[in-house]
């Protein structure tokens, strides 16, 4: 009896190692958008560069690991003027800074099927905080697909500085398409 359970761990132990696979984000299929209020008006922007490793296994989401990045220089607008403005020190400062960072690990079930929670650091030029990540994870015929939306406050990462104009809370949108 003892050799069937030390069989049946051992099993169950290579059968989730085996599951466990790794992935890297698909910048040219993915998307990193975000929104923020100035002067009233909503402005939308993305960045590109996305890249990074996640491990990801549906059947056990604790075991779960992302890193991902995305190249600060990349910011888009719409507005060549602001773009230039995004890069210098007062936003992203990007010659010092060339990524923005996400890392995340041991995600939650949500509450829909499909749906995680994960506690994840976003770090922006020096600064580093914590948020909670909600997304959505779907098998696609290339590849996982995580879609999420978080929000942030510009002024805990020192983007803008205490601009009057520019509202404090960003809206984050991912749409990562992951392959192997």
């Amino acid at each position: 009896m003892n050799r069937l359970v030390i069989l049946l761990l051992m099993l169950t132990g290579w059968i989730h190692e085996s599951k466990a696979q790794f992935y890297q984000p698909v910048d040219s299929e993915s998307s990193v958008r975000f929104y923020i209020n100035n002067f009233g008006s909503q402005v939308e922007g993305s960045f590109r560069g996305l890249k990074g490793k996640i491990s990801f296994d549906p059947l056990h989401p604790a075991s779960t690991i992302m890193n991902v990045s995305v190249d600060a220089a990349s910011v888009k607008t719409g507005i060549a003027m602001r773009d230039r403005h995004l890069k210098q020190e007062k936003y992203f400062h990007i010659d010092q800074y060339p990524q923005i960072t996400i890392t995340g690990s041991g995600l939650k079930p949500g509450k829909l099927p499909g749906t995680y929670i994960m506690t994840a650091t976003v770090n922006i030029k020096s600064a580093t905080r914590t948020v909670e990540l909600p997304f959505k994870a779907s098998w696609q015929a290339k590849g996982w697909l995580f879609e999420g939306r978080f929000t942030i406050n510009r002024r805990h990462f020192d983007v803008g500085g205490g601009s009057i104009s520019l509202s404090d809370p960003v809206t984050v949108e991912l749409k990562v398409l992951a392959q192997q």
